[in-house]
């Protein structure tokens, strides 16, 4: 069996969303200065996440205290708390019935406020469902609501740095499904060009991904793990991580997750 069908507590599974999700919102984020990331990953394969643990092995236990970034809630609409906050919630938080008062502070909580959903649960399956809580957002309080593939890092790095210029508060729908719902799947795995890798690590330590190791010299995918997310192709900088879906379009891409999460 596959580590993405059998999760470790604290690990985010191969082809998890979530994980690709705060890659972006990292990548975005990290040029500006006293930005919070914080809230819930909201794994319900692994438990709750720390979204600084969303990359981290072992998860929230091991993370130093620095990391453990608490909702900012000293601050007051005409002074937030800090300059950007990006709050992280999974989508059953956003539909329990006390989310109101749960995100009551979203207006003191930064300068720049985004509210980043992760819809993955097998309730958000259909267009109809994350319209719904799209809607349920602008009822909490955020201005527009944006739906992004998660795993179009380009497409969320662009609309995340647009938001992030824009004072108020922004609402991002993370929207692909659990890889744990792609369990009738049987994807076909990335494959590394061993004469072509140098070994910089960097899919490794960027995506954090359980399916893939280094083993000097060069980096190597465990073929019974992998998910075919393909996340790792758009991070490593040599381009010699191909994918058998390299001529699909990111919205064939997406269109299969879900048919793959339905079925």
């Amino acid at each position: 069996m596959s580590s993405m069908r059998n999760p470790q507590r604290g690990m985010l599974c191969a082809g998890c969303p979530h994980r690709a999700a705060y890659i972006a919102i990292k990548d975005a984020t990290r040029r500006v200065r006293g930005r919070v990331v914080c809230g819930n990953i909201g794994c319900v394969a692994v438990g709750a996440v720390q979204p600084a643990a969303a990359t981290c092995p072992g998860g929230e236990e091991t993370l130093l205290p620095r990391y453990r970034q608490e909702v900012p809630c000293d601050g007051t609409p005409d002074a937030p708390a800090a300059p950007l906050c990006v709050h992280v919630a999974p989508d059953t938080e956003i539909a329990a019935d006390d989310a109101a008062e749960r995100f009551a502070g979203l207006a003191t909580e930064g300068a720049t406020t985004i509210l980043a959903v992760m819809a993955s649960s097998k309730a958000y399956l259909s267009r109809e469902a994350i319209e719904g809580l799209g809607q349920r957002m602008l009822e909490l309080g955020v201005n527009s609501v944006a739906v992004l593939d998660p795993f179009d890092l380009e497409r969320c790095g662009e609309v995340l740095s647009a938001l992030i210029a824009e004072p108020g508060i922004h609402g991002v729908l993370f929207a692909s499904p659990c890889a744990q719902l792609l369990r009738a799947a049987e994807p076909e795995q990335v494959e590394v060009d061993r004469f072509m890798c140098v070994g910089c690590q960097r899919c490794v330590q960027v995506t954090g991904c359980p399916a893939l190791s280094f083993v000097p010299p060069v980096c190597t995918v465990d073929a019974d793990a992998c998910a075919g997310c393909d996340l790792c192709c758009g991070v490593c900088r040599s381009q010699i991580i191909y994918s058998p879906r390299a001529r699909m379009s990111v919205a064939e891409r997406a269109n299969a997750r879900y048919a793959a999460a339905r079925g």
